[in-house]
């Protein structure tokens, strides 16, 4: 009869791993615009970031795409982001050096429609970019490419005419800023934010540092239509030309680990707790046994 019982268990264990959905991330990781940050910065942040125990329970799987692994439709970045496109669990993509490649989105704007990263969001994913203008061009090859520039973010937002050109740039915390990213200080914001052109759009804006209330870098865009995979969120997080940060340690990494493990495990749809009910569902039925 033990034996029975033991089989039903893991029957039932194996019907309960089939509803738990992991979590995976995949850095964007160069080549860079130097001007706005260099090589060995984004290598170092992108270590802070994925040797963080935080981030390390968020996700299941974490991989680094760089240069070579981004050109065109057959990429293994592209590859990634379309197999992580409506697959039903709520996946991250961070474009740690500011650029968005080919593998994303074809410059200069041959996808204004349906690009890969515009695909992956809309099912429901997430995309963090810093440092430069959010999917303004890319340096792929260590070649500056025809730009998208401002037409790139207003087709992945879906908002005519949107712009992060430089405006007012003084930014200081906000409260929940102050609160979801301690070690972020008051800087200077290149490519702001410009929170009035959300207003009537399909996103909701949560910022975390303001120069006034039409300036505000970072901040997170959070659709109002949400995806297959969970409700699709675009961050942009100081975007400053800074190719090394004055202050140590570097924002731009500590500053990611502090708003993923602070604010997007509490609201995006990460599964820790499935993953602990099933460590201690497996607990039991081996003490059935």
């Amino acid at each position: 009869m033990r034996k029975t019982y033991f089989v039903i268990a893991i029957l039932a264990l194996f019907s309960f791993v089939t509803m738990v959905s992991a979590n995976d991330l995949a850095f964007y990781s160069g080549p860079t615009n130097p001007g706005w940050i260099s090589d060995k910065a984004v290598q170092e942040n992108v270590k802070v970031i994925k040797d963080d125990a935080g981030i390390k329970s968020l996700f299941e799987n974490i991989e680094d795409f760089g240069d070579g692994d981004e050109v065109g439709d057959n990429s293994p970045l592209a590859k990634w982001t379309k197999e992580h496109t409506g697959n039903g669990q709520q996946d991250v993509i961070i474009l740690a050096c500011g650029t968005c490649p080919s593998g994303l989105y074809e410059f200069p704007n041959k996808d204004p429609d349906g690009s890969n990263v515009e695909n992956f969001v809309e099912a429901g994913n997430i995309v963090i970019n810093v440092a430069d203008w959010i999917f303004y061009m890319s340096y792929e090859g260590g070649v500056r490419s025809p730009n998208n520039g401002p037409t790139g973010a207003a087709n992945v937002f879906d908002i005519d005419g949107l712009s992060f050109g430089a405006r007012v740039g003084a930014m200081k915390p906000t409260d929940i800023g102050k609160r979801i990213i301690p070690s972020m200080k008051a800087f200077n914001s290149d490519r702001p934010w410009h929170v009035e052109q959300f207003d009537g759009s399909d996103w909701d804006l949560v910022i975390f540092a303001e120069a006034d209330k039409n300036n505000a870098d970072p901040a997170v865009a959070i659709s109002k239509s949400p995806g297959d995979d969970g409700t699709g969120m675009i961050a942009a997080m100081w975007q400053s030309a800074r190719p090394a940060w004055p202050e140590k340690p570097d924002i731009r990494g500590i500053g990611v680990v502090e708003f993923i493990n602070n604010w997007l495990a509490d609201e995006a749809e990460f599964n820790v707790e499935a993953k602990n009910k099933l460590a201690t569902t497996w607990g039991t039925i081996k003490q059935t046994r």
